[in-house]
């Protein structure tokens, strides 16, 4: 026999592979094809096989069910047939008296057995006594037995001598019917009179209607006996036969319990699914395969290396998907394991038959506490309980865990414990990672300000003493500006990295040297006993830094200029006692450079300065000094003008144009702030009126005006007095503002979102709060604080850090603002990268009113 080759030779060679991969495919999709219909027909017949074992059940159950009907009928028609008063009363003579009124033969017999029919034939047929549904009747027998009641009559005094009675299934109209018949006797009592001719025969008739039944059924777990209706059981298989006395059979049906149909119900939508999902993916790789059959043979070590890559990136997700998941376990009430899911083996490497039937604690532990003894006090409230505990896996290695446990309680008593195990191993390393970053520079790894400010706090709460004096430092290089400059950014870390190093190669431990951004850091040394010891740690530092720094062939120097202020002398809070330091470094700078200054009395000169400037602030609110420029907002994607910042200045008249960093904190600090928020909410809501819609005005707030508890009023006024849109303010807030008293900051905000103006977080980055804040509070966008666009986009870390925090925004739906663009690439690396605002000295410096309505003739381009 000869058989055709795979490839017939009028296939092209360089369809082969796509040839083959067409035959592959097709059985492939047969043979899934053929093993899902085989499936369900199993499934199928399964479901048959449990219906008719669920029929048969219920079928040996009825049928036993109504021989014990049966067989409690004759038993009870013996004790009253088989007894010597009823001979006295019922046959010798009829006392209906005895029988009915006394009940001995009487309603009880339907109240108590539910029998409707009870009668008495005398021996010459005739019926004598007759009770019909617990109430005394004339009816006689035929009347409800028909002719079968005289051949029933004739069978039971065949009967008699043996001393038994009949008992048989009858249809009574439509109505099945148990029959019980029974010769009146003496019983076992001697000496009694005898009557000539037959015994009297005594009848119980029990009648099942429809709703006798119906709980007939329920007896044996049979829903809904009844007898066959052709319109409601044609499609009914389930029923039961008995026979009666006219030989035609007694047919009672019901509905069955079908647990084949439950599980069809079940399974047939999971494989219906199966199949599709099934089919789908069958489809996809089919249509992969025959793609790259058909580049086989063109790209063929291109595939190759293709499929090796795939293998990999399967193995990596598979590797992935596996540390990702958790094991489920459940315990005893003591604690002993009974149950491993298979998780726990990949999870920790150990088989799962070695540690079960043993505590939980030898595969968890807990620092302080067995694990075993935590789930003893655990209740059965409802709630789950969490505790972090750690794992050692079988390589030895410590993984750190949440344990999830819930009690589980049977009659009020907890028989067990069962729940998950989550490894949250590298959440808490990222956690920590994400803790130290936000505490550290991310270049020199110093402690950032944040980190120093809750390390100055602390040291003050020790209370330092004249004699021994916290000493606090304010350092700034000298000449660094003209390294970036010549030698660019990457030589300006790589100075300000061994600067790092230096500083803290002459500090002891305990001591702190933390960077302030840029080249500016701060010192915090203690146990320094006297002047002469605080000059020579600062001679160490200025040693230190004014050493050569060697790039390449060529070394660099640079020097340090530093101001000195003491605690408890100088000060004992934290801010002033930073304040007073940068006096006293600005001063050194003043003097020459390179050098130290301690703070001194002299300096308070400084603070008659502050008290003049506020009586001038006061009369600048008053005389109209204040004034508004707007800085260009844009949107980066259009490069379209989309609103502006309003920035207030202090035109002085004899100083000139001041800055707002000069009298804004004085401003704070003296209240005055509430009326130059309110001057500035009024004028910028009255200048933007005149803008084209939708262009918005941004008005930076206070942290003080959200503690004075009426800031939603006073924007409230604002808007309505300039007529402005709720729609087109926006409010600068900054984020600490959430850290002071979040439940009343909350307030304010909802209060202010009420109104319809747009809530910003300036400065995002720059501050204390966590990232939940931008969960909980209400913000519309954020603005990255200008400190990210310093090494920006030349340093790989900041790239990173301004990518991360644009995706931060996206992902709580914010509206992202890059503040302090002041080169085309960073306005670049901004675009590419999906920033959606900026605004800059590159975009537009600040302008008065007059020249941004110039700027507004030509929104659509960047100035």
């Amino acid at each position: 026999m000869n058989f055709p080759p795979l490839f017939h030779h009028q296939v092209p060679y360089g369809q082969k592979s796509t040839f083959f991969t067409r035959r592959i495919a097709m059985s492939l999709t047969l043979l899934l094809s053929g093993v899902m219909l085989l499936a369900m027909m199993m499934v199928v017949g399964i479901s048959w096989r449990q219906n008719e074992d669920a029929v048969n059940q219920e079928r040996f159950l009825l049928h036993n069910a109504w021989q014990d009907a049966r067989l409690e009928m004759m038993t009870n028609i013996r004790d009253y047939a088989f007894w010597g008063e009823a001979w006295n009363h019922l046959h010798l003579t009829m006392d209906k008296v005895w029988a009915y009124d006394q009940q001995n033969l009487g309603p009880g017999l339907y109240s108590e057995y539910h029998y409707e029919g009870v009668f008495v034939v005398d021996g010459e047929g005739h019926t004598t006594y007759s009770i019909i549904n617990g109430k005394l009747d004339d009816l006689p027998l035929e009347s409800w037995l028909g002719i079968q009641a005289a051949p029933l009559i004739a069978r039971t005094r065949l009967l008699e001598n043996e001393g038994r009675g009949a008992s048989l299934n009858i249809m009574i109209g439509a109505t099945p019917a148990i029959v019980a018949t029974a010769a009146i006797t003496t019983g076992k009592v001697p000496g009694l009179k005898e009557r000539p001719g037959p015994h009297s025969v005594m009848v119980f008739v029990s009648r099942y209607t429809p709703e006798k039944l119906v709980a007939f059924g329920q007896t044996v777990g049979v829903k809904n006996a009844r007898i066959p209706d052709s319109a409601q059981d044609s499609f009914t298989t389930a029923f039961l036969q008995e026979a009666t006395a006219d030989g035609a059979p007694l047919v009672l049906r019901w509905d069955s319990s079908q647990p084949g149909k439950a599980l069809l119900l079940l399974l047939l939508p999971i494989l219906l699914a199966a199949a599709a999902v099934l089919g789908l993916l069958v489809r996809r790789v089919i249509n992969h395969a025959m793609h790259n059959a058909m580049l086989c043979d063109e790209r063929f070590l291109q595939l190759a290396h293709s499929q090796r890559e795939l293998a990999a990136s399967e193995a990596r997700f598979r590797d992935v998907a596996e540390t990702a998941s958790d094991w489920i376990w459940e315990t005893d009430a003591k604690g002993v394991i009974a149950y491993l899911s298979r998780r726990f083996t990949v999870a920790t490497g150990l088989e799962v038959g070695r540690v079960l039937d043993k505590s939980i604690d030898a595969i968890l532990q807990h620092d302080t506490q067995p694990v075993s003894a935590w789930l003893g006090r655990l209740r059965q409230d409802g709630h789950r309980q969490t505790l972090r505990c750690y794992s050692i896996s079988a390589s030895g290695e410590k993984r750190i865990c949440s344990l999830i446990a819930n009690a589980v309680e049977i009659n009020g008593q907890i028989t067990g414990y069962r729940g998950t195990v989550s490894d949250i191993t590298q959440e808490i390393e990222s956690q920590a990672q994400i803790h130290y970053l936000s505490q550290h520079d991310a270049l020199t790894g110093l402690p950032n300000r944040l980190y120093m400010n809750e390390f100055l706090l602390s040291r003050l709460q020790t209370r330092p003493t004249a004699e021994r004096p916290l000493v606090l430092i304010s350092l700034d290089l000298d000449h660094f500006k003209p390294i970036n400059d010549t030698f660019g950014h990457a030589v300006g870390d790589s100075v300000l990295n061994e600067v790092s190093h230096r500083l803290r190669s002459v500090l002891k431990a305990g001591d702190l040297v933390s960077r302030h951004g840029g080249d500016e850091f701060i010192i915090i040394v203690s146990d320094l006993n006297g002047e002469h010891e605080i000059d020579a740690c600062c001679q160490a530092l200025l040693d230190e830094v004014c050493r050569p720094f060697q790039l390449g062939q060529q070394e660099i120097f640079i020097g340090a200029s530093m101001g000195i202020a003491l605690a408890p002398d100088d000060a004992m809070q934290a801010e002033e006692l930073l304040r007073l330091a940068d006096i006293a470094l600005y001063k050194s700078k003043r003097e020459g450079r390179n050098r130290w200054t301690w703070y001194s009395a002299e300096m308070a000169e400084q603070l008659v300065q502050r008290r003049d400037m506020e009586r001038s602030l006061r009369k600048a609110i008053a005389g109209n000094e204040l004034t508004l420029f707007y800085q260009p907002r844009y949107c980066l994607k259009q490069a379209r003008l989309d609103g502006a910042e309003a920035l207030i200045r202090w035109e002085h008249p004899q100083n000139g144009l001041i800055m707002p960093d000069k009298f804004i904190p004085l401003a704070e600090e003296t209240g005055l702030i509430i009326d130059i928020s309110d001057w500035v909410l009024q004028r910028a809501c009255r200048d933007a009126l005149g803008w084209p819609e939708p262009m918005y005005v941004s008005v930076n707030i206070s942290p003080v005006e959200f503690r004075s508890g009426n800031l939603a009023q006073r924007v409230a006024s604002a808007l309505a007095v300039s007529g402005l849109e709720a729609r087109r303010l926006e409010l600068e807030i900054t984020e600490n503002i959430t850290l002071e008293n979040p439940q009343s900051a909350l307030e304010v905000m909802l209060a202010l979102k009420a109104l319809g103006v747009k809530l910003t977080v300036d400065d995002f980055g720059a501050g204390h709060a966590s990232l939940g804040y931008l969960k909980t509070f209400p913000f519309d966008g954020m603005k990255m604080d200008r400190s990210y666009m310093n090494d920006f986009p030349h340093s790989a870390q900041a790239m990173s850090i301004v990518e991360g925090i644009i995706g931060l925004g996206k992902a709580f739906s914010l509206t992202v603002t890059a503040e302090g663009i002041e080169t085309q690439e960073q306005l670049q690396e901004l675009q590419a990268i999906a920033c959606q605002e900026g605004q800059g000295y590159y975009l537009g410096r600040p302008m008065p009113l007059e020249r941004f309505h110039q700027l507004l003739q030509a929104p659509d381009k960047f100035v």
